[in-house]
């Protein structure tokens, strides 16, 4: 599982827009979680786990392999979250 997939279980159907709104942040920055360029806080994080029903730690280990630079830990991480 990657960030994208957390990503598409978050808005369930629903628009970016609203996903965002559902997550208290601007619809700017859940388009930089999309993009790559911006890592959710752990509260943000928290509040998808909530949203997508998903498991804690397949949130944040995708998350995490999203921000690190270094492909052989980050590929680690995604297995870790399959």
């Amino acid at each position: 599982m990657n960030f994208q997939d957390v990503l598409n279980a978050v808005t369930a159907g629903d628009s970016d827009y609203l996903t965002a709104k559902k997550l208290g942040i601007t619809r700017g920055t859940f388009s930089k979680y999309r993009c790559g360029n911006k890592t959710p806080s752990d509260e943000t994080l928290d509040k998808m786990v909530e949203l997508s029903g998903l498991p804690a730690e397949k949130v944040y280990l995708a998350a995490y392999a999203e921000k690190l630079h270094n492909p052989v830990v980050a590929e680690a991480f995604r297995h870790l979250a399959a």
